[in-house]
């Protein structure tokens, strides 16, 4: 049996590998339970949270995470994709702009993403300038180009 926060965590792992997300919940709760600012424990019992449907303890998990690392790209990525997911569009569109700002491998990903939430948003202009410049990084980028075409049909179906 596993007794150590990290042999927890690795013991985890191995559950969430199988599927088996309730026996990893545990693992990584009784982990942050030994020691409560385990990092590696926070991620994954937060991505076992979105396993499970349990979006809003997912983001409390990241909250804590962007606070004792504010440089942890992951955590902001998951969870301006759950702010999305959930409608918080503002809130989305907050994260990826520091993700734009901090992930510059990523930085075409993340303008893609902020476009598709301004799209969903109602804020056209704004999500073609998104896909744009995203696509001034990556040129042929398929996704940025199928998410403007996309944008740019339905604007001209619904004007």
């Amino acid at each position: 049996m596993p007794e150590t926060p990290d042999q927890l965590v690795d013991a985890g792992l191995g559950f969430a590998k199988q599927r088996i997300y309730e026996e990893a919940l545990c693992c990584f709760e009784r982990a942050l339970e030994l020691r409560p600012n385990h990092l590696q424990a926070l991620r994954n019992r937060a991505l076992t949270y979105v396993h499970l449907g349990h979006t809003r303890a997912a983001l409390v998990d990241l909250d804590r995470l962007i606070k004792l690392d504010p440089k942890n790209l992951w955590a902001y990525a998951n969870r301006a994709i759950i702010f999305r997911d959930l409608g918080h569009y503002g809130n989305a569109i907050s994260d990826f702009g520091y993700l734009i700002k901090h992930d510059r491998p990523k930085r075409w990903q993340w303008l893609i993403s902020r476009g598709a939430t301004l799209k969903l948003m109602g804020h056209y202009d704004e999500a073609l300038q998104d896909f744009n410049l995203s696509l001034k990084i990556k040129p042929n980028n398929s996704w940025a180009m199928e998410e403007r075409d996309a944008m740019v049909l339905q604007v001209r179906h619904y004007s």
